[in-house]
């Protein structure tokens, strides 16, 4: 009997993690309905052909989360706060990112120029929630990230979810390309792609329309260990994938921790192997053990 309502909650929280959405009816004779594809999407069509342009090289690893996600567990209980596991990896990332300006904050303007940034502008994708109930990822920006405390960004973010409008949710104080970035696909494809082009080539302009790197959390969307090949505009993208519990040498015991995916996609014409080696070493290690003293970190909450 034990096992028999055991097994009966594994399947029910197995079917909560199922991403069902809801079966369409179609009434057609024909048997399938035609839909027109939004504009929207078209634009992100355009804007992934761009991005296929750069030599993207490919980093996958997993690191352990135990420590972090415990932190953030025992800040919850205490305050009723909750902080979103995402903006501990952006703070995390752009505070790194920050140590290795170069080539990791860095973009090429023709073949003979290389802009470093200063400011670390993460980009990123948050869930909104429509007006007709419906949910969908958008992007936003971070600006200046390498500045601001794991509680700044994880407010941030929060706020960033309630804008009135899914396309104002850049980042951007610039009121023009604030207005372009809310309207850009509207305009007539040839116009589109002059403003892409325009985008991929001007590294200023790139910075202020997209920021200097990016982080894809797909995580967020489900559960399990899960690794992810991205396509990114950006020099370097940090792509976090699903967590699990998974058997671990642990100050010399096997014990169950969590682990989360990670890949780093980079522009090998800017990121040579040495380069992306040592940030990702410094990366994992901020994540496991570094960061976890740091004022910027869990001291600031």
């Amino acid at each position: 009997m034990q096992q028999q309502i055991e097994s009966l909650v594994r399947k029910k929280k197995y079917m909560k993690e199922l991403n069902i959405s809801t079966e369409v009816k179609i009434d057609d004779p024909r048997g399938y309905k035609v839909q027109k594809i939004s504009k929207m999407a078209r634009l992100i069509d355009e804007f992934t052909t761009l991005a296929k342009r750069k030599n993207i090289i490919w980093s996958f690893t997993q690191c352990d989360v135990t420590e972090a996600r415990r932190k953030i567990r025992k800040h919850y209980e205490q305050t009723g706060e909750k902080i979103s596991f995402t903006a501990f990896i952006i703070t995390v990332f752009a505070r790194t990112v920050a140590n290795h300006k170069n080539p990791m904050n860095a973009m090429r303007k023709g073949k003979k120029k290389l802009y470093i940034f200063d400011d670390v502008d993460v980009m990123t994708n948050i869930e909104r929630k429509l007006p007709d109930g419906t949910k969908k990822p958008v992007s936003y920006t971070i600006r200046k990230a390498q500045t601001k405390t794991l509680k700044e960004i994880s407010q941030e973010l929060r706020e960033a979810q309630q804008v009135k409008h899914v396309q104002a949710a850049t980042g951007q104080k610039n009121p023009i390309l604030k207005k372009l970035a809310k309207n850009v696909h509207k305009f007539p494809k040839f116009i589109r792609r002059i403003i892409l082009n325009k985008m991929f080539s001007d590294p200023i302009f790139k910075k202020k329309a997209m920021g200097t790197v990016g982080v894809t959390a797909v995580g967020m969307f489900g559960s399990g260990m899960g690794k992810m090949i991205h396509l990114t505009p950006h020099t370097l993208s940090l792509g976090v994938g699903g967590m699990e519990s998974l058997p671990t040498n642990y100050e010399g015991k096997i014990i169950l921790r969590d682990q989360i995916g990670l890949t780093l996609a980079m522009d090998h014409a800017i990121i040579d192997g040495a380069p992306a080696a040592r940030f990702f070493h410094d990366l994992r290690q901020m994540i496991m053990f570094f960061c976890h003293e740091a004022d910027w970190c869990f001291k600031s909450l």
